[in-house]
C-alpha cells in the first residue's frame, strides 16, 4: 500500500512538471514579446568614434574613403564640403568645417525598424523614445551630443540612418 501511494505521488509530480513546462513554452512563444531586450545588438558604425572627427581620424577607423562629390549648404556654412564614401558605400560622410558632420549609414534592409536596433547599429546605448515616429520616419532631436538622428524605413525594414552631428 505504501509503495502505491509513493508511485501515485511521483506520477502527480511528473504530471505537474509536464504542465509547468507546457505553460512555460506557451508563455515563451505566444505571450512574451518576440524581440528580446537583452539580445545582442549589431554595431554597424561606432558613431562616437567617427562623429565630429577629421578625415584622417575617420580614415584610421573606417579605412580609405572615396570622394563622391562636393556638398553646398549655406545654412551650415558649407561652400564646397567633401562627401566621402567608406566601406563600399555603406557609410557616407559630409565633412562640414573639417569635421564628420552629416553621416549616412546605408544598406540596412536586414535590420528591423525598431528604436533599439537603430540606436544599437550606431553603438548608442541609451534607448530614448524618438521625438518623431510616423510614416516610416523616426527622429531623435538632441540625442546626447548629436543634433539629430533620423532613421528611414522602406517596406517595414530599415533603409538608412542619417546623423547630423553639429549642423541643423
Amino acid at each position: 500500500m505504501e509503495q502505491t501511494s509513493v508511485r501515485r505521488k511521483w506520477a502527480n509530480w511528473k504530471f505537474i512538471s509536464f504542465v509547468v513546462i507546457l505553460i512555460a513554452i506557451f508563455v515563451k512563444f505566444y505571450v512574451l514579446d518576440e524581440h528580446d531586450e537583452n539580445a545582442t545588438v549589431i554595431v554597424a558604425l561606432d558613431l562616437p568614434q567617427v562623429a565630429m572627427r577629421n578625415e584622417l581620424e575617420v580614415a584610421a577607423i573606417l579605412g580609405k574613403g572615396q570622394l563622391l562629390s562636393f556638398y553646398t549648404d549655406e545654412k551650415a556654412g558649407c561652400e564646397k564640403c567633401p562627401r566621402i564614401s567608406y566601406r563600399d558605400g555603406k557609410v557616407e560622410i559630409i565633412y562640414i568645417n573639417d569635421i564628420a558632420d552629416q553621416i549616412r549609414l546605408n544598406k540596412l534592409a536586414d535590420y528591423p525598424f525598431e528604436n533599439r536596433s537603430i540606436l544599437g547599429l550606431l553603438n548608442l546605448n541609451e534607448n530614448i523614445v524618438p521625438n518623431v515616429d510616423e510614416d516610416g520616419v523616426k527622429t531623435w532631436d538632441n540625442y546626447q551630443k548629436y543634433t539629430q538622428i533620423s532613421a528611414f524605413s522602406k517596406s517595414g525594414d530599415l533603409d538608412y540612418i542619417l546623423v547630423k552631428s553639429k549642423s541643423e
